[in-house]
Formats: C-alpha cells, structure tokens, sequence
C-alpha cells in the first residue's frame, strides 16, 4: 500500500469542492459533458490524459492533489537512453522515472459530441526528434473514448522508439482492484473489486485499454512495477502479474518500430469504462474479391464481432466506414439486416451477440481492381460497451470461412446435408415444384435474427451453395424411402 496516496486525497477534503473545475486545466480545453457518462475528459499539452466517470467523486486514475487533472495517465516515448512524457505526474515512483516534459506545440477542441460529429482534442508534442499528434475523440452515451497518436521523425536519421500509454488506476474511488487480459482484443484491465463479495469476479467495475493498432505489448501490476517497465524503455513483456491480488494496481500497452525521416506512422487504443464490468467486444474484418469482375472489383467483406462476456450483447450500431473508392452493394447484406447508407457510412443495428461467442455477417462493395479499398468497422452495445475497430488494411483474404455471395439461397432447416456417399439428383429425378418455396437470395429463413451461434450460419450456406440444393431433399427423401 502506499499511504501518501489515501492520505493525500483524505487532506484535500472539501479544499478540492470549492476549486474552480476549470482552474487545474489551465493549459488547454477540455471535454465537459453533463450527460455523460464521461463529464469530463481533459489531455494536458504534456499528454497526461484525466477522465471524471459520472457519480464517481475522484479522478478514474490517481491524483494525488485534485479530483481535476493531471493525473497519472499519459502517453510516453522512449527514445535511445531518454524518455519523454507528460510534464507533471503526481506518486513518487511515476515522478521519478527521469521523464523530460514534452515540449507543447498547440492544443485544439472541435466537433459537437454526437456520434456524426464528436468531440476531438488535438494536441501537439515535440521531442527526442520526434512530433506528437494525438487526436482523443469522445461521443456523448459512449463508455469510451479514442486515441491516435501520430508519431513523426522529424530528425535527419531513421530512429528507433517505443510508444507507451501508461496509467495508475483509480477506478471507482478506490485505488485497489484486480488486472486481466483479453487475448481476442489485446486488452489490459484494471478490475474493481465485486460489489458484493469484494472478490475478483466479473461483476467488478473495470477500466480498460483497448489497442485498436496491431502489434502492442502489454503490462499490468502493482502501479509501481508498470512505471518501472516504463521506465526502462524497452517494449512491455506481455505480463500479467499479481492481477488476483487486491492492490494498488496500473497497466500499460507499448508499440515498438524504427521510424524512417520525415515519416509518420499512427498508434491508436480505446480507453473504455464500465460500470457494468463489460469488456469490450473484438472485431475482425476481412475483403475476399469476387470473380466475375468487369470495369470494377466486388468484394465480400466479411465480419466478425466476439462477445467475450457471460452475458448476451445487444449491438446498438455496427458502423462500417468505406473509403471513398469504394461503393456498398445494396441489398448483398448477408447475416445482419440492411444497413441504413450515409454516403460512406453504413450502419448496421438490430444483432445479437451471445454470450462467450460470436456472430459474423457479410455484404459486398465494389471499387478499385487494384487496390482493396479500405472499409473501417466500429460500433457499441446497447449497454455501452465498445465495439473495437477493425478494418481490411491487414490483409485482403479472410482467416475464416468465405461468407455467402448475397445470391446465394440458404437452407432451410429441414434440408438435411447430403453425405459423401450420397448421389447427386440424375436427370430423371424431378426438381422442385413451384409450391416448393425457396429461400429469398441472401436472407436467413428464420429473417435477419442471427442464430445465436452466429459462427456455424456462413460454413452451411457456403455448403449448400456449392453442392446445389435444388435436388438435395428429394434425393435424401427417397433413399430415406427404401
């Protein structure tokens, strides 16, 4: 334990109360939102990031002089046998890590707060050679928020660096909790204690950094232990330690690379809160090229989303971004009922997720012959927690099953499938009547509600699609017959 900390905000009291909100953050705008549930979230022009959930008195990571910022969240850059980070951190293990202050270049607020035009906050560091942007953008009713930060080499030499986002966690006015991972979204967490039984269930607040760029480390310990890794600037050791033990705990994602001059490449993670003790949901999004294609590409984007908690999910939107060489394809939504289309914008509603499972749907574009334009997938639950980003940069063929072309009929759940020695329908076998109803191209016959497997709907499509189902029941019938 480390008295300083209890005994500092104990001292403060009601001191804090009459301080004007504003008056700690005197370096730049803030984030204020009555709604919530985040009322405030304010980056410092030094990178600390602060966040006040809604009914919780305290800062959601320590400070141990304000219930204002900064406090002891903040992005870091390690550079050869320097580290670089925000300019003032509050416990005495993170203030004497040796961090230089980065130098602040600007700091600027736009947007309104609603899902089609949220807040951002853009801030402009420098230092070791290098240049920070990071964007941190919020939407009111969201559970979390996002940050990108931007790194440039601004020097004259190619230079290696590790990128953290490191913090001490204060979650729930209390500054002990539990650390998990959540392998399917690279997530580290800092878990409250169960309201109930003051044990590490599932039922405990969590907080969370979520990476949404690939290839991040991870730490989570005692707080102490995370400002060391930190501050020994090499990447994280993907390590999860003491994480069931009550304590004074933080955590930490990290990113490595070697950054050519004049080059620029971004880092992006959501910071997500829930009261509830939901984690994150993971994406997966994939392109596969359709052959056929004439003047322009068509593609199946297939997608899956992974429910890692013990509860069924109800989504409140799946947003898909397109790039602007890219064009939806109406009605191929295979999977997930049509998409409300904006532009470039789908918005996919109405899925369920069942619990410790996964669902995936699919729908085509059609763009460039060359390229695989890009397409973003991002969303939330109903409850709030965060759907994370995925999109088709990583690789142009899916790692699961091809998803069925929107003119594929699906089966119905009394065509059974036909064995390896069953025999294919001969010429003289008579092929479905018109009062034989088919499946309608593209649709689920039980309409757009997902199985609750979600994962088993796409392997028996492709099946029947291949096999050709018009003649499979009347052939299963009559060997049935004899």
């Amino acid at each position: 334990m480390r008295p300083s900390k209890k005994m500092v905000l104990a001292a403060l009291g009601s001191a804090t109360l009459v301080l004007n909100p504003l008056a700690a953050f005197a370096a730049g705008p803030t984030i204020e939102d009555t709604d919530g549930p985040l009322v405030r979230i304010a980056i410092s022009d030094t990178l600390n990031c602060s966040i006040n959930y809604k009914g919780d008195r305290h800062n959601e990571f320590y400070n141990g002089r304000s219930d204002q910022d900064p406090a002891d969240c903040g992005t870091f850059l390690a550079v050869g046998s320097e580290l670089f980070g925000p300019g003032e951190l509050n416990s005495h293990e993170a203030a004497s890590m040796g961090t230089i202050a980065w130098t602040p270049v600007s700091q600027t607020k736009s947007g309104t707060g609603t899902q089609a035009d949220p807040w951002v906050l853009t801030t402009v560091v420098r230092g070791g050679g290098f240049e920070i942007t990071q964007t941190d953008t919020y939407s009111t009713g969201n559970d979390f928020y996002a940050t990108t930060s931007s790194v440039k080499n601004i020097s004259n030499a190619a230079q290696d660096f590790t990128l953290y986002h490191a913090a001490d966690c204060y979650l729930q006015d209390d500054d002990y909790g539990f650390g998990e991972y959540d392998a399917n979204a690279g997530t580290v967490i800092c878990r409250a204690k169960d309201p109930e039984t003051g044990r590490h269930t599932d039922r405990g607040r969590v907080e969370q950094f979520i990476p949404t760029t690939a290839g991040s480390n991870y730490y989570y310990s005692s707080y102490n232990e995370v400002w060391d890794k930190v501050k020994d600037r090499a990447p994280l050791p993907n390590k999860l330690e003491r994480a069931d033990s009550n304590r004074d705990n933080g955590m930490a994602l990290s990113w490595t690379r070697t950054l050519e001059p004049n080059t620029t490449a971004d880092y992006s993670l959501i910071t997500s809160f829930s009261p509830k003790g939901q984690v994150a949901l993971s994406s997966a999004t994939c392109a596969v090229a359709q052959p056929g294609a004439d003047s322009a590409a068509t593609r199946t984007i297939g997608v899956t989303i992974t429910n890692p908690n013990p509860d069924v999910k109800s989504v409140q939107t799946v947003i898909a971004t397109l790039s602007d060489d890219a064009t939806y394809v109406p009605q191929s939504a295979s999977g997930a009922p049509e998409p409300a289309v904006a532009g470039k914008v789908l918005t996919f509603k109405d899925l369920e997720l069942p619990a410790n499972g996964s669902v995936k749907f699919s729908f085509l574009i059609t763009g460039s012959t060359e390229v695989t334009p890009l397409v973003k997938i991002s969303g939330t639950t109903t409850s709030g927690a965060a759907i994370v980003e995925s999109d088709t940069s990583a690789s142009s063929t899916c790692d699961f099953p091809e998803l069925p072309k929107p003119d594929q009929p699906q089966p119905t759940p009394e065509q059974p499938q036909p064995t390896p020695d069953q025999s294919q329908p001969t010429p003289e076998q008579s092929q479905p009547t018109a009062e034989q109803p088919q499946p309608a191209a593209g649709k689920n016959p039980d309409g757009n509600k997902l199985a609750s497997t979600g994962a088993n709907t796409g392997v028996a499509i492709a099946i029947v699609g291949l096999l050709g189902v018009a003649g499979v029941g009347l052939v299963v019938a009559r060997r049935r017959a004899h």
